[in-house]
């Protein structure tokens, strides 16, 4: 293995300094406070676990999305005869607790600050059969301490975004002598793969093996049956636009336009899903959309009048006031747009794509390669004002062929990762049995 060159000598020598000072941050970094807080006796915990963990396969994760590509690959490794123990390493504190809520593994716990002390530390205690990083969360000295111990490192679901920071002429000898110590480099795409060799150019083998959350999606929605939310909201006839997940700028986007939308194709019909459907949220959106001359109905009581007889008028706007229920909601629509978009990022557009829809979003995708993928389809659009989204939405609502073509490519988009999970086993298993 080649020493650590300048950049990586520099990041060891600073890291130490950058976690003892931490703590001064934290209290203008609500993110960082909440993770320091989780981290006391972190390694008094790390060195309690070490009896059932050693000779693991550990993986480790920055957040939510990354958890949710590394579960398949969990669960493969799970049900084989004798696998070993399986970790999981979490850096932000919503990623932790979102896991604490779905465990997958033996362990789940916070990474240590990324010092050379702590990994060569931690390394030693575990003695881990192989270390596996997902979409492109991984730290210096923790890949070192892991490759000086013999321990093959890979990455999988892996991204390298246009915008990267790792791709600044800066940053690019630090990140390609951190990466060529990898094993293999399994990727999302093959843009992915052209920016990890042609652009940072390293040197380990790079492949492209997929994304494993696009297979989950892909399963979770071919098992799954249409359910009476579904059903209720396919009832109600014509075709349904679906705001799904949605923030307030979100919402700024659309109602000023949704009036003039159902004037222009009055078949059409609104789904809208706030992120968070508290009370008071539902109470705002209703005066807003009835100010604006739209009738409202609430989604509990739509499924809940499904096949009785009544009277009522068929609501413009429905508001869903409960969570856990935008994948079936999607399976009822033919647009989407996916809120997030306008604040830290787009949240989950495989769902709707999956489901045959078109979608729209803000402006902030890049935590999402699937949304540019959907854009470079043709089957996805960035919306950034009222009168955009309006034009879109007339766009593909008003013409059956348009929305046909568009719908066909956004399924492609998330069907083409099919296969992900076994081609990254694949990577896996030679590493595995050479230990």
């Amino acid at each position: 293995m080649s020493a650590p060159g300048l950049s990586l000598r520099a990041y060891r020598f600073l890291s130490p300094g950058l976690a003892a000072i931490a703590p001064l941050a934290a209290p203008f970094l609500p993110k960082l406070r909440e993770g320091l807080r989780g981290r006391r006796g972190l390694d008094a915990r790390l060195a309690a676990a070490t009896p059932a963990v050693q000779g693991c396969v550990w993986f480790h994760v920055t957040s939510v999305g990354e958890y949710e590509q590394a579960r398949p690959l969990i669960a493969a490794l799970r049900g084989r005869p004798g696998c070993p123990p399986l970790v999981v390493t979490h850096y932000s504190p919503s990623g932790y607790h979102f896991a604490a809520r779905r465990p997958c593994a033996d362990l789940h716990e916070y990474l240590p600050l990324d010092t050379p002390r702590a990994m060569v530390r931690l390394v030693a205690l575990w003695r881990p059969r192989l270390l596996v990083f997902v979409k492109f969360d991984c730290w210096p000295n923790q890949v070192l301490a892991a490759s000086r111990a013999g321990v093959p490192v890979v990455m999988m679901a892996g991204s390298l975004r246009p915008g990267s920071a790792r791709l600044h002429p800066l940053a690019r000898p630090l990140y390609r002598d951190v990466f060529d110590r990898f094993a293999h480099i399994g990727v999302c795409t093959e843009e992915d793969r052209l920016r990890f060799v042609d652009t940072l150019k390293v040197r380990c083998p790079v492949s492209v093996t997929g994304d494993t959350r696009a297979e989950q999606v892909i399963l979770r929605y071919e098992s799954a049956q249409g359910g009476a939310t579904a059903a209720a909201l396919q009832a109600l006839g014509g075709r349904l636009l679906i705001l799904g997940s949605t923030w307030p700028p979100d919402e700024k986007l659309w109602l000023p336009v949704l009036a003039r939308l159902r004037a222009s194709l009055p078949d059409v019909r609104v789904v809208l899903t706030p992120h968070e459907p508290t009370p008071p949220r539902l109470a705002q959106l209703e005066a807003a959309l009835e100010a604006a001359g739209l009738a409202t109905a609430r989604l509990s009581a739509v499924v809940a009048a499904a096949g009785a007889p009544s009277g009522a008028a068929v609501p413009d706007v429905v508001l869903v006031d409960s969570i856990g229920q935008l994948a079936e909601i999607y399976r009822a629509g033919h647009l989407a747009y996916v809120g997030g978009s306008f604040t830290t990022g787009v949240h989950n557009t495989m769902e709707p794509a999956v489901a045959g829809m078109p979608v729209l979003f803000g402006p902030v995708i890049d935590n999402a390669e699937e949304a540019g993928e959907l854009v470079r389809r043709g089957a996805g659009q960035v919306v950034r004002e009222p009168e955009q989204a309006l034009a879109a939405a007339l766009r593909l609502l008003g013409d059956d062929e348009t929305l046909r073509r568009a719908a066909t490519a956004a399924r492609d988009v998330v069907l083409a990762q099919r296969g992900a999970t076994a081609r990254s086993l694949a990577v896996l298993d030679p590493l595995l049995a050479a230990r």
